[in-house]
Order: structure tokens, then sequence, then C-alpha cells
């Protein structure tokens, strides 16, 4: 019994691993979209958005903000991908911030009435997310 305990053990290990880096890799690959995007047409994203861009500063922040930070993440992502030891971080920071994006669109909704269809698939998106991560994280 405890040779095939052992060996289920290597088996879900082996599932779960794979599970989470295809988790990231799908992550990885969303944020290096965004972070390509704003770094290099954001005031036409912006503009899908309704956001007008009238300046320098404007600029900068948006880049910053939606470029940079989506940047930083996804280096974290890709760390995970590499490295076992940080696996499990970077699945709660995926989890996280799609956690956060996601309450950040429902207040919205809530306070300020319907989105387009964008922030529909978005919150979509990132509901799978949240769930996935949250279950990657259970079993790790």
């Amino acid at each position: 019994m405890t040779t095939n305990a052992i060996t289920m053990n290597r088996s879900e290990n082996k599932t779960l691993s794979f599970i989470s880096k295809l988790f990231l890799v799908l992550n990885t690959g969303v944020y290096a979209a965004f972070a390509t995007g704003f770094f290099l047409i954001p005031v036409k994203l912006a503009s899908l958005i309704g956001i007008t861009l009238e300046g320098t500063a404007a600029l900068a922040d948006f880049r910053a903000m939606y470029g940079g930070l989506c940047l930083g993440i996804e280096a974290v992502l890709l760390i995970g991908i590499i490295k076992a030891e940080w696996r499990t971080f970077s699945v709660l920071l995926a989890c996280t911030t799609a956690g956060g994006l996601l309450l950040g669109r429902v207040y919205t909704l809530l306070l300020d009435g319907p989105g387009n269809e964008f922030i529909y698939l978005s919150m979509a998106t990132e509901m799978v997310a949240v769930l996935i991560g949250a279950w990657i994280l259970k079993r790790s």
C-alpha cells in the first residue's frame, strides 16, 4: 500500500505541476500581450475603453500602470514557470491579481451601471483564473 500511495503522490504531483505551469504560461501570455500593447500602442488601446490620453504625463502613467505593471507581473509568473520553488507564489500572484481586477470591475458595475463587451469578457476570464488558481493553491 505504501508503494502505491507514493506512486499516486508522484503522479498527482506531476499532474498538478503540469496544470500549474500551463496556468502560468497562459497568464504570462496575457500579461505579455497587455504589456507589449500598452507600451507600443497606448493611445489606440486606451481609446478602445473610452480613455483619452493627452500629454506626455498621461502617456507615461498609462504605460507604467498598464504596461509596466503587467511586465513586472509577467516576469514573476515566468520565474514561477522555470523555478519550482516560485510556482506557488506565482500562482497566488496570478490568482490575486485576477481577483483584484474582477473586484474593481464588479464594484464599478454596481456603482456606475453596465459595462461593454470587453468588461464582461474580462470578468469571465478573471473568474476562471481565480477559480483555477484557487483550485491549484488548495492542492499545492
